[in-house]
């Protein structure tokens, strides 16, 4: 049988890190664990990473129109940097003032990449007449020609569930395959409006999965075998089922409690453990752990001691 021991005694360890720094209030360097302490994680709590932060800020809690808030964050998701994102639109897009020109001048100014490596996204041109190479311009028209179409695709996400938000995202957002799909999905679960009162979808990250590939790839490496797409699906959830009975486990064996650390927000769906969705992406993250400490290499690193 499969010890799952090391999956869970990694979410502990890297939202320790998240825990010491900014409950905690300690100095750097926040664990002991070298691969955590001299490389990049995402957090644990997908709400609690800086760029989820950077587009929430402007969809929960806020009187902007629901339409506004879709079109922000599909565009934000699929640049997926929050550099290119405040200096190109000012941080916030509306439906009804998009400029074509101005964006498109706007990232031509821009130095650097416009777009993260975090993953990938189809690059065919929408356009193919005006400047096909430039996936940034094929993005703005993409954008401009799927503004009319924003407020029937809301009215479907308000109506639906989560498998079928899904197929609603990609179907009807190009560029966008199942895991872009899902990201998008994620956001839209976020958004309330002045009332706290949820104007997207009426439903939670627990509510659907897209097992990502790095996911996948962490799944195999904790179970040891090959893993078909449904296959990978049902461990996740099983993995999701059994924090409560292994995060236990894991406070017998080693002392580390997960009550201690976890992140203590009432309005977290996954209440005190992880959410379906935040179990998916700590297997991609646990698949990085698991790769840098066998000696693989990265390239980004997460804090460098300053002696």
């Amino acid at each position: 049988m499969t010890d799952l021991i090391s999956f869970y005694e990694f979410i502990y360890d890297r939202q320790n890190v998240w825990h010491n720094r900014f409950v905690l209030n300690r100095p750097a360097p926040w664990t002991d664990d070298a691969i955590l302490r001299d490389f990049r994680f995402c957090n644990v709590y997908r709400e609690l990473d800086g760029g989820t932060l950077a587009i929430t800020r402007h969809i929960t809690g806020s009187d902007i129109a629901p339409v506004d808030k879709l079109l922000n964050i599909i565009a934000y998701r699929i640049f997926n940097r929050r550099d290119t994102f405040e200096r190109t639109f000012n941080g916030l897009l509306h439906a009804d003032s998009f400029d074509f020109a101005h964006y498109e001048s706007r990232l031509d100014a821009l130095d650097g990449p416009l777009f993260s490596n975090a993953y990938l996204i189809a690059s065919h041109p929408v356009h193919p007449e005006y400047r096909p190479h430039d996936k940034h311009v094929q993005v703005l028209f993409m954008l401009r020609d799927l503004i009319p179409d924003l407020p029937k695709i809301l009215d479907r996400l308000g109506t639906s569930d989560g498998a079928t938000g899904l197929k609603i995202i990609e179907q009807n957002i190009p560029f966008a395959g199942p895991f872009l799909a899902g990201q998008i999905l994620l956001d839209c679960t976020y958004s309330r409006d002045a009332k706290g009162v949820a104007d997207i979808v009426p439903y939670t990250s627990n509510d659907f999965l897209v097992v990502g590939p790095g996911a996948h790839w962490g799944l195999e490496i904790l179970f040891g075998s090959k893993l078909s797409p449904d296959a990978a699906n049902a461990r996740c959830r099983e993995l999701h089922a059994a924090q409560e009975i292994e995060f236990e486990r894991l406070r017998q064996l080693t002392g580390k409690d997960w009550d201690d650390v976890r992140w203590k927000n009432p309005d977290y769906p996954g209440g005190r453990y992880l959410s379906l969705h935040d179990i998916q992406n700590s297997l991609c993250e646990y698949r990085k752990y698991t790769r840098l400490t066998s000696g693989a290499k990265a390239k980004r690193r997460y804090y460098k001691p300053s002696n």
